[in-house]
């Protein structure tokens, strides 16, 4: 795509950018212990980037979802990837090494991590909450409409860069004057028919809503024998039974309400929910 038939960038979705740049320096700082700094490419710089990209180079793909709605991709090297990988895997840095599929479930959850703090940062800027759900490592299904080219560097990482590349539909919703019915926040009642009435709640309920309850997430699990139990000593690693991209359940009493995907808020851990159980699910589920 040439860049003269881009959608030209609004305040708005520059700003967009800059959060998510922002972001993304947030957690490596986290991550690596030191600063990130960004730098926009120049379009020439970026197109030549995109030339470069595109036989040897991998995107992360996200939806957008809640008060926007589109898709957005992450484009870098293969060797970029790598050393993102082992950086989260805290590993030496080798940008010969081959992508395996333990370096790309890194990546993947270096990514959510990324998404995670952006989400939290553009919600003021779109309106409302924001969500992006990680979709694949694998090209945009449109053509996007917006590409930027993005260097990151510090004093001890070598510098890299991602294209970041956004689609029509995500462009369109920080331009109000052209946003589609289609991408409007407060979707349409199919039909035009009202939507269902909340159910009642039960007032034996609602003396309980204030009730503090015990909340936890369960990252996997593992069954060892007493006698591997008394061997483990500081460096022990015990291996769960929980992929890095499997979803992380929240817990609520002991039983599973909600799953989601870890994500970092300003040096803390937390849950992005994902999926979550009815309320009546939910209620049902704390009475065993």
């Amino acid at each position: 795509m040439n860049n003269e038939k881009q959608v030209p960038r609004s305040p708005k979705l520059q700003e967009y950018i800059q959060v998510w740049a922002a972001s993304v320096g947030r957690v490596l700082q986290q991550v690596a212990g030191t600063p990130h700094t960004s730098q926009e490419l120049s379009a020439e710089a970026t197109q030549a980037q995109v030339e470069t990209l595109r036989e040897h180079g991998i995107c992360v793909r996200f939806e957008a979802a809640q008060h926007l709605s589109g898709e957005q991709g992450f484009v870098l090297s293969k060797g970029d990837a790598v050393r993102l990988a082992q950086l989260l895997l805290a590993e030496p840095q080798s940008a010969q090494a081959a992508l395996s599929d333990d370096y790309r479930d890194a990546l993947g959850e270096l990514f959510r991590q990324f998404a995670g703090t952006a989400a939290v940062a553009v919600k003021g800027l779109a309106g409302g909450e924001v969500s992006f759900k990680w979709s694949a490592i694998e090209r945009l299904h449109d053509e996007p409409a917006v590409r930027v080219g993005l260097q990151w560097s510090s004093a001890t990482l070598e510098p890299f860069t991602i294209v970041v590349e956004i689609s029509p539909a995500l462009a369109t919703a920080f331009d109000p004057v052209s946003l589609p019915a289609a991408l409007s926040p407060m979707p349409a009642v199919p039909d035009g028919r009202p939507s269902p009435p909340a159910p009642a709640q039960d007032p034996k309920l609602e003396l309980l809503m204030d009730v503090e309850l015990d909340v936890a997430l369960r990252f996997g699990e593992r069954q060892i024998s007493l006698h591997d139990i008394l061997d483990l000593n500081a460096g022990s690693v015990v291996e769960l039974d929980q992929r890095i991209q499997d979803p992380v359940q929240l817990l609520v009493g002991g039983k599973v309400i909600a799953r989601g995907e870890v994500v970092v808020v300003e040096g803390n851990y937390g849950l992005r929910v994902m999926e979550i159980l009815s309320p009546q699910e939910r209620i049902e589920s704390l009475r065993k």
